[in-house]
């Protein structure tokens, strides 16, 4: 059986794991990742690039965010900058280290 996926008006179909699309009149074929990647460049530039000279052939799993409840806020790690957290305070960012972070919602008593 065969799928269907749409990707920016170009028609890429799914079997037994490989996808396969048309793009400026060749034939692509590979990962989903790939062909998408093919397409969005023809898109953009306007020039044809085959799946295989990309990079990236995968899609990354996210990492699992680190998450601290302090006083009823939720605290989360930073993926980006590893060691530093952040949390919104009345609609702002605050971002640092955990300790400062606990330290200032001691501080300022803004605990819910």
């Amino acid at each position: 059986m065969r799928k269907r996926y749409s990707h920016r008006g170009h028609s890429i179909e799914a079997k037994n794991d490989v996808y396969t699309a048309t793009v400026s009149g060749k034939t692509v074929s590979g990962t989903m990742l790939a062909v998408k990647q093919c397409i969005d460049w023809w898109c953009d530039t306007n020039i044809f690039r085959h799946p295989s000279e990309f990079e990236r052939q995968t899609f990354r799993t996210p990492q699992s965010r680190t998450s601290e409840v302090y006083k009823g806020y939720q605290i989360m790690s930073d993926e980006k900058q590893p060691g530093l957290w952040y949390i919104l305070v009345r609609g702002q960012l605050l971002k640092g280290s955990l300790p400062r972070i606990k330290q200032y919602i001691d501080h300022h008593s803004i605990g819910r």
